[in-house]
């Protein structure tokens, strides 16, 4: 889904001329250009700041107050965190795509 928000489509294995095409991807301002998979957004921080940038003024107040709660939940059994800005700056890639998703309205709890 965070994909899809920044402009890759999903291309599922077809033929082509009788020549099979494995499932790929391929971005909108490129499609002629194809990628086993974009980009690694659950695991990848530098991925997820470009993610980041691309929401609006609204988008990123919003996304912080969804990252605070991703990691308030994330630590509920664990040691007292140090206050939320810390929490904020060390959020890992993967609670900043949950959170970025939150915000996009693209979240799937299954």
């Amino acid at each position: 889904a965070i994909a899809e928000s920044q402009g890759w489509k999903f291309i599922a294995s077809h033929d082509i001329r009788g020549k099979a095409v494995p499932d790929c991807w391929t971005h909108e301002d490129f499609p002629t250009v194809w990628a086993d998979y974009p980009r690694d957004y659950c695991n990848d921080l530098n991925a997820m700041h470009e993610a980041w940038c691309s929401l609006t003024l609204w988008e990123h107040q919003e996304f912080r107050h969804e990252l605070q709660a991703v990691i308030a939940y994330a630590q509920e059994d664990e040691e007292p965190h140090k206050g939320p800005c810390h929490s904020v700056c060390n959020a890992t890639a993967l609670q900043r795509a949950e959170a970025y998703l939150k915000t996009i309205g693209k979240w799937n709890e299954s």
